[in-house]
């Protein structure tokens, strides 16, 4: 009698106290877990009567940070985009300086100083509408991936600046006027996807200017409207309109009147109808860069009507997300204090368990 009971007594006692500590280790894990991730449970089967709730604003909470995640993107782009044209605007300016400067008497010498600048500025008008915000073409509209401007080779050098440079070398029995329509049809061309085009742009964007505005990326913001994103490199401006002497597009009035002026080395003041040609392209330049000042302006404006609906989103996440707290979440400090009061009953137990097993018959009598 006097031995102990075999395994702390094999009896009722033993396993009414094995099945205690099983069932506090079991709430022991679940306490431990709510503390660690804040919710009831991790499925919605665990969360009891306010499954239902739960469910159905999880989606609504996952649309609307999809939607935060779209305006996020369109901001980085369209920030892109609005440096870039500022970009133009800043090439449209010196181009038309140049051209100020010229326009009354001057040498053969400053001409041609005056057409290598456009050359130049040719180079770097391609590379600026060739601006990309990480994989996208911002100025290609839906064809993001694609080059606005298209092929290897130099502004200066392509089928439009040879023909525009074809034109002038008329300049002297046409007249500016004439050389000037002329070189507005060739640079207003869309024949992107023939063999041999004059267009320079990609094929998806060399459509008339007020096309090319449907050609604008567009993004989703909430259920019931999307946002146009970006500038397409051929769409027209607010005030802008194809005519005689204008593409519609200020971009590409841009490109021709920096073509024309390229292809003016060698000519001076004495040259028939450069004068006039001078003083046409600098008020073409004064037209565009007030047109290219309106495309900034309608990304700004795209921009503050983008962070308006963040914040609108962010109010009605914050919100859902209170909901969907109150539906699945624990309080952390009620939590913590039933953590620790079945840690100690377990010590408690496990104590009682060590005691058990160097207990003897009389020890129960």
């Amino acid at each position: 009698m006097s031995s102990a009971i075999n395994q702390y007594g094999g009896g009722a006692t033993s396993l009414i106290l094995s099945a205690g500590i099983k069932a506090m280790s079991l709430q022991q894990e679940t306490l431990t877990w709510q503390s660690s991730n804040g919710t009831i449970a991790p499925t919605f089967a665990g969360i009891g009567s306010t499954r239902s709730t739960a469910i159905s604003l999880t989606p609504k909470i996952t649309q609307i940070k999809a939607w935060q995640s779209n305006i996020t993107n369109a901001q980085t782009d369209l920030t892109v985009t609005a440096s870039a044209l500022a970009q133009l605007v800043s090439q449209a300016q010196a181009m038309a300086t140049s051209l100020l400067s010229v326009s009354g008497t001057a040498e053969t010498s400053a001409v041609s100083a005056v057409a290598e600048q456009a050359t130049s500025s040719l180079a770097a008008l391609k590379s600026v509408l060739n601006t990309t915000s990480g994989s996208t073409y911002v100025f290609s509209g839906t064809d993001s991936n694609t080059p606005t401007i298209t092929g290897s080779g130099s502004l200066a050098n392509s089928k439009l600046a040879t023909t525009i440079s074809g034109i002038m070398n008329s300049l002297a029995t046409d007249g500016a006027t004439s050389a000037l329509q002329q070189a507005t049809t060739a640079a207003g061309t869309n024949d992107a996807s023939s063999s041999d085009p004059l267009s320079v742009f990609a094929s998806s964007i060399s459509v008339s200017a007020n096309s090319a505005k449907d050609q604008q990326r567009v993004t989703v913001t909430n259920n019931d409207s999307t946002t146009n994103v970006g500038i397409v490199a051929t769409q027209s401006s607010t005030t802008s309109a194809a005519s005689s002497t204008s593409t519609g597009s200020p971009i590409r009035d841009l490109m021709r009147d920096m073509m024309i002026t390229s292809a003016m080395g060698g000519m001076s003041s004495s040259t028939n109808g450069f004068s006039d040609m001078a003083k046409q392209l600098y008020s073409s330049l004064q037209t565009t860069i007030s047109q290219l000042t309106e495309l900034e302006s309608s990304v700004g404006t795209t921009q503050n009507n983008l962070t308006a609906q963040s914040s609108l989103l962010t109010n009605v996440q914050s919100t859902l997300e209170d909901q969907l707290d109150d539906s699945m979440g624990v309080d952390a400090a009620t939590v913590a204090t039933q953590v620790a009061s079945v840690k100690l009953q377990l010590e408690v137990s496990y104590k009682l368990v060590a005691d058990m097993k160097g207990m003897t018959l009389a020890d129960y009598i």
